[in-house]
């Protein structure tokens, strides 16, 4: 006989399988964000996970591009997974805006695709959590968002974080200012390398400004010195950047707006400057930003990186629509959040333990399906051995940590009874009444 050809069981690099365990506490995390973001008024939507390529393309960057997954599909179109949640939200609004109150607030919790160098807690396909409120631009919404995620990081009990906020527009004034260099791919040079800070350090960084083509050398060495200087609560020194973009009215009605949107949100969060900063070094690798932008890292992680981030995007729906729709949302890395946490040991265990019911004789099968429908019914979660041999049964239900066993054979159907034990002290009762199997096991478990 010929010996059958089998395949290696491995998976693609960048992927990961979830066990039960660590599944049960990621479905119970999104359960959270669920709660959290519809007391808050957010709506829940879902959009394709593959999109026409030029959809997605050219909204988050040169960087961006090269990790998309991009194909041509069986009708020779040109076609791309979803990188992020945000540029196919936009799209969706222009799409169905007529069907839309705004402004509108969005919850989406779904798998994006990018093929990126792995390391730890990184990889090529990752759930986000997204949240955005679309249809307007204004500090209100901007305070928004960032409380809401404050209180969805507070109810997944994290521990300590900081939301560090930055903005977009005041930091492109401070690189045109500084660098002298005009809108267009050297400000976007310069944006790129300040979003590598927090990786590579400032003498590197100070490496790549000097390299955009352009840029004054003097300039770069003043913007880094601005970035990081601080005030006494710890926050980027304002004072300093509204002093250096004098007479940029536009700029310094940016400052004040931030200054507002972090103190405001902090009030209502409840958060010090430990847990919510102004931090003008974060600037997102995306290019779509043009407002605020956060990122959000863990204390007892400082070298993770960020859990959660976003910011405000006023044009990026304008590709679809000649409708103004400024926007502004963020992202939980669910999965990225998840190894965190396994590495903290702050993984709490959310995996359901059933209540087992073991069959001794083949003939009570159809008596023990009676049982775990009525325990199933009352919403006791029950579970039913499957093999022959009773002891197996029972080591089975070990193995799956039921704390009780219902046990049920030709002569419990005859006498409509059962047998309850206790796994964890091996106390065993006999001869119970089928009518009170609910309130028995219900009580036990108790």
């Amino acid at each position: 006989m010929q010996k059958k050809q089998r395949t290696q069981a491995a998976r693609l690099k960048g992927f990961r399988d979830y066990l039960p365990d660590a599944m049960a506490a990621r479905v119970a995390m999104i359960d959270v964000i669920r709660r959290e973001a519809t007391l808050a008024g957010f709506q829940v939507i879902g959009t394709p996970a593959l999109e026409y390529a030029v959809t997605l393309l050219g909204q988050g960057g040169d960087e961006t591009d090269k990790q998309v997954y991009r194909f041509k599909d069986h009708g020779d179109r040109e076609v791309a997974l979803r990188f992020d949640l945000t540029v196919p939200f936009a799209r969706f609004v222009a799409e169905h805006q007529n069907d839309l109150a705004f402004p509108f607030k969005k919850l989406q919790i779904g798998d994006v695709w990018r093929g990126e160098n792995t390391q730890k807690g990184r990889y090529r396909e990752f759930c986000q959590c997204d949240l955005d409120i679309i249809g307007v631009d204004g500090a209100a919404a901007d305070v928004e968002i960032l409380t809401v995620f404050q209180r969805i990081l507070s109810a997944l009990d994290v521990g300590g974080f900081t939301q560090a906020v930055g903005n977009r527009f005041i930091l492109s004034a401070l690189i045109r200012h500084l660098l002298r260099i005009e809108a267009g791919a050297g400000e976007a040079s310069a944006l790129i390398a300040l979003d590598k800070l927090a990786k590579i350090g400032t003498e590197q960084v100070l490496g790549l400004l000097h390299a955009i083509p352009g840029a004054d050398a003097g300039g770069s060495a003043a913007l880094l010195s601005l970035l990081t200087s601080h005030d006494s609560a710890g926050h980027t020194d304002l004072g300093l950047i509204a002093a250096e973009l004098k007479g940029d009215d536009v700029s310094l009605k940016e400052i004040d707006r931030l200054r507002f949107v972090v103190a405001t949100a902090a009030a209502a969060a409840g958060a010090g400057p430990e847990g919510l900063r102004i931090d003008l070094t974060v600037a997102r690798g995306l290019g779509y930003y043009t407002g605020i932008v956060f990122e959000t890292t863990l204390t007892q992680k400082p070298g993770f990186g960020s859990i959660s981030s976003g910011g405000r995007y006023n044009d990026l729906a304008g590709r679809f629509t000649s409708r103004d729709l400024p926007g502004v949302g963020g992202s939980i890395g669910l999965d990225r959040l998840l190894s965190a946490l396994e590495e903290m040991e702050r993984l709490k265990s959310h995996q359901v333990k059933p209540v087992f019911v073991a069959v001794a004789t083949e003939d009570a099968l159809g008596y023990a399906f009676e049982l775990v429908g009525a325990l199933r019914a009352a919403g006791i979660a029950t579970d039913i051995g499957m093999v022959a041999k009773l002891g197996n049964q029972f080591k089975h239900a070990d193995r799956l940590g039921a704390p009780l066993v219902v046990t049920v054979g030709g002569s419990e159907m005859q006498q409509r009874t059962f047998a309850l034990k206790t796994m964890k002290d091996g106390t065993e009762r006999r001869d119970l009444p089928a009518s009170g199997v609910v309130e028995m096991v219900r009580t036990s478990l108790t």
